[in-house]
């Protein structure tokens, strides 16, 4: 494996001139993009930022008084080496737009870039529709001044890895950017007459950021993993929402494993053998389990296809599945209707397609019902606002998640969820012995009254707050626990 690094101007590059690197070694190739490359997006703001930086710069230039003339600068370029090929790895968005302006301005005649992809083919005709009519500007552009810095390597791996390091273009890449390449590359290898296949789709996914949020919480927030020491390198830490960089490195970690196999889906089996000596096999749910090991390559992308199909059915208002109406109307009219609760609902819903994962749908309103009173408990026992971080720590006094992941039966884990014991903190409930008026309605309240309304319960308003908290709580516990026939 080597790596060479060149300082390059544009006009070298895409006119095949060889380029002498700085271990004094030649680059020279034609310029190609790998089938598993995400499609061209750029739009037009994009672009004019581009053109109008190019401007600014020759603007600057003209002001110069010193004569000296300093070079555009348009970032990195990671390249792999594939005999005469220079496949780009990253920086394709640039250098495709770079490649339309230099189309139309008819300068460097035998470039070629390829695009397979029916999406990078459309943006392409739009792009080079919209630069036809700034052509005048176009002209101005001289690509010899326009310079980047080659990165060269004859290893796919070694491009990747720095793929996954790289800020370039000023826009910091996401997980689900990082894994996609990660994965197309292992199929790449393995299966490479399946990689157009699994680049669709990847693309038909759409965004995936909110489930792949939704399945690292399902796999971190696990019991023994929480209690690792902080400084225990084997804990896996949730980042909070604003540390950006660690979410990325987290979505990197536990979805990019290092294991390359074959398609695996975990799931639970009953068997039953019969008094003749044969046997039956019930699976309650055919397909993945949210928490089960994972292969790079087609076993990660099939998993995160499986776990957006369950998320677009289950958490999303899109369906007309009559079986599922008592679950919607409790999902979208109740829990995705509360103020203050962004946090808790965030567990909520891995808790559901955990459970989802594991049983299907059955007695699915109950259970969620259930998951309900033991997750939102935090809202009520608290004495302030649900913070973030207080996730963590609720979760390891009542580690939800793994009472769903431990049960052999969705009989067994609704009657662990029945056994937590709900308790409400009266601070922020207004007292009604008092005047109400004297009394700013909380959060709280507010939530405990939708709850009420929701459920249908009866709880006596004239009474102090610690008689109010302790009847809500005993009246709420009685009518979630009583459901499914108990």
């Amino acid at each position: 494996m080597s790596v060479e690094v060149a300082s390059c101007t544009l006009a070298q590059l895409f006119s095949k001139q060889s380029i002498v690197s700085a271990n004094n070694t030649e680059i020279h190739g034609e310029l190609a993009i790998p089938e598993y490359q995400r499609p061209y997006r750029w739009t037009e703001a994009q672009i004019q930022r581009l053109l109008q930086d190019f401007k600014d710069y020759q603007i600057d230039e003209r002001n110069h008084s010193d004569g000296e003339n300093c070079p555009f600068y348009l970032g990195s370029i990671i390249l792999h080496q594939q005999g005469n090929k220079l496949n780009i790895i990253d920086g394709q968005q640039r250098l495709t737009t770079m490649a339309l302006i230099a189309y139309l301005t008819e300068e460097f005649k035998d470039l070629s870039l390829r695009y397979k992809a029916p999406e990078s083919q459309k943006q392409i005709k739009h792009n080079l529709a919209w630069l036809a009519d700034k052509k005048l500007q176009l002209n101005d552009i001289d690509f010899s001044t326009i310079h980047i810095t080659l990165v060269v390597t004859n290893s796919e791996d070694e491009a990747y890895r720095f793929f996954e390091t790289q800020n370039t273009g000023g826009v910091r890449l996401k997980g689900p950017d990082i894994i996609k390449a990660h994965h197309l590359n292992v199929i790449d290898k393995s299966m490479p007459n399946k990689t157009r296949h699994y680049a669709e789709l990847w693309e038909s996914l759409n965004d995936i950021n909110p489930i792949i949020k939704l399945l690292l919480r399902g796999r971190y927030w696990e019991y023994l993993n929480l209690r690792k020491d902080l400084k225990d390198p084997t804990r896996k830490t949730m980042p909070f929402h604003q540390q950006e960089r660690l979410l990325v490195d987290a979505v990197v970690d536990e979805f990019s494993p290092s294991a390359t196999g074959n398609d695996l889906a975990f799931g639970r089996v009953t068997r039953t053998y019969l008094d003749n000596g044969g046997e039956t096999l019930m699976q309650p749910q055919i397909g993945y389990e949210l928490r089960q090991p994972l292969n790079s390559g087609a076993n990660t992308i099939r998993y995160l296809e499986y776990f957006q199909a369950l998320r677009q059915k289950y958490l999303l208002k899109n369906h007309n599945d009559e079986t599922l109406f008592a679950f919607d109307e409790f999902y979208h009219e109740l829990v995705c209707k509360l103020d203050g609760c962004a946090y808790l609902k965030q567990l909520f819903d891995a808790s559901l397609l955990l459970y989802i994962s594991q049983f299907g749908q059955h007695q699915l309103d109950i259970a969620a019902k259930k998951l309900f009173r033991v997750v939102y408990s935090r809202r009520v026992s608290n004495q302030v606002a649900v913070k973030e971080k207080s996730i963590p720590a609720f979760l390891k006094e009542t580690p939800v998640l793994d009472w769903i992941a431990k049960s052999y039966t969705p009989e067994q884990c609704l009657d662990l969820l029945d056994e937590f014991e709900l308790t409400v903190n009266a601070d922020g409930i207004i007292d009604a012995i008092k005047s109400p008026t004297d009394q700013k309605s909380s959060t709280k309240q507010n939530f405990i009254n939708k709850v009420i309304k929701a459920f249908g319960l009866n709880v006596e308003r004239e009474a102090t707050k610690a008689e109010y908290a302790q009847e809500f709580a005993s009246s709420f516990s009685q009518y979630v626990i009583l459901l499914g026939g108990k």
